[in-house]
């Protein structure tokens, strides 16, 4: 069994950008706070975005701050007795193996065998 286990859990981000396109979601988006502003951009977007501040007229909308809120699940994860952490992901049949020492898991955290050593399923008549 794994030690230290770690429930899997929901997440939410959220994000702003600041866009500046033709309304078809064609042209600029910069990261933002949610006052729309601007953060984090590299050279090249602080040139672009000096150029669609300079010219309004090719966008439909300017300068609008856009909010995007994601949602996912992080795994769950444990440590394995190599000491290693081990992400409870399906890698194959609902097992997943620890990337050091190639001890394999359940989804659940239980140390099963690894794949080679599962007995495959005889098809019988009917």
């Amino acid at each position: 069994m794994l030690k230290n286990m770690v429930s899997r859990e929901r997440k939410t981000t959220i994000e702003f950008l600041l866009a500046f396109d033709d309304g078809h979601n064609n042209g600029f988006a910069f990261p933002c706070d949610g006052e729309g502003n601007v953060k984090n951009i590299s050279p090249e977007g602080v040139e672009n975005l000096a150029w669609c501040k300079e010219h309004p007229e090719a966008f439909v909308r300017y300068g609008e701050v856009i909010r995007i809120r994601q949602t996912y699940t992080e795994p769950a994860r444990g440590t394995c007795e190599c000491g290693e952490q081990v992400v409870l992901e399906e890698q194959y049949y609902g097992a997943c193996e620890c990337p050091k020492c190639g001890r394999w898991y359940s989804l659940f955290g239980q140390a099963i065998l690894p794949p080679d050593m599962w007995e495959e399923e005889l098809e019988e008549d009917w």
